[in-house]
């Protein structure tokens, strides 16, 4: 699939999930009711993430309006600035019959070699749209980039492999994996179509392009009397391309 394929495929899903929101009729979904049960009762995950708030925040400026106008209404809980992020690999959540702590050091220890092949690329955001699971998202089109990343993931870290086994985003034709970052999560009060006339002025919006050197991971410490805790980034992974032959890299 060439880049131009991938913006295209990535521009439809957003239309897609765009229209069944607009199309829904009551009362939306109260993400963080879900993420309780999702995360097994508040467990924190640990997840391959960029943190683009903490590194990247100047590439939010455009979108500041927008943020303005969601913080003014009851349907919309939005996450701080330095929260933003992106997740493109889950590897589970800290619990006795998941994960435990003991165990995340090697997780970024063996994707760590496979990482340094990537060559860096960047991401270009843009588009807004709402995910049916609750949160409003904005478009990244990375060109296909994390798509590798998550296949050098999978090759290297036995529980991503194991995970991904049962992941329906993995397909004999490929990942089907498309990149977001969500900017808002919706609290199932009020009325959807406050929250349609809010975004529809900015469905279109363009913020930028962030390059990209690191592949990150780290715990997220969501909880259910604060669920925007500071980013624990616990790993930093280069991506050397061809240069990860030369030398040591840890």
């Amino acid at each position: 699939m060439t880049a131009s394929d991938v913006t295209d495929t990535y521009a439809a899903q957003r239309a897609r999930d765009w229209e069944a929101f607009v199309a829904g009729n009551g009362a939306t979904v109260d993400y963080w009711k879900r993420w309780e049960e999702e995360s097994f009762s508040w467990k924190f995950p640990i997840e391959f993430l960029q943190p683009l708030g903490l590194d990247s925040p100047g590439v939010f400026e455009p979108l500041q309006p927008l943020r303005e106008a969601l913080v003014q209404l009851d349907e919309v809980d939005v996450p701080p600035l330095e929260w933003l992020h992106c997740t493109y690999v889950r590897v589970g959540f800290l619990r006795a019959v998941d994960i435990l702590w003991s165990q995340v050091e090697s997780f970024y220890v063996n994707a760590s070699p496979r990482i340094h092949r990537i060559e860096p690329f960047s991401l270009q955001l843009g588009g807004i749209s709402v995910a049916d699971d609750a949160r409003i998202y904005l478009g990244v089109d990375d060109g296909g980039g994390y798509r590798e990343v998550r296949r050098q993931i999978r090759l290297g870290v036995p529980k991503v492999y194991e995970r991904m086994r049962e992941d329906p985003l993995i397909t004999t034709e490929g990942d089907r994996f498309i990149p977001t970052l969500d900017v808002g999560f919706l609290t199932g009060r009020g009325d959807r179509r406050r929250v349609v006339e809010a975004l529809e002025p900015f469905r279109e919006i363009t913020l930028g392009a962030v390059p990209l050197t690191h592949m990150k991971m780290a715990r997220v410490p969501v909880q259910p009397h604060d669920h925007y805790v500071e980013l624990d980034v616990i790993a930093e992974i280069p991506l050397l391309g061809q240069d990860y032959r030369k030398g040591y890299h840890n």
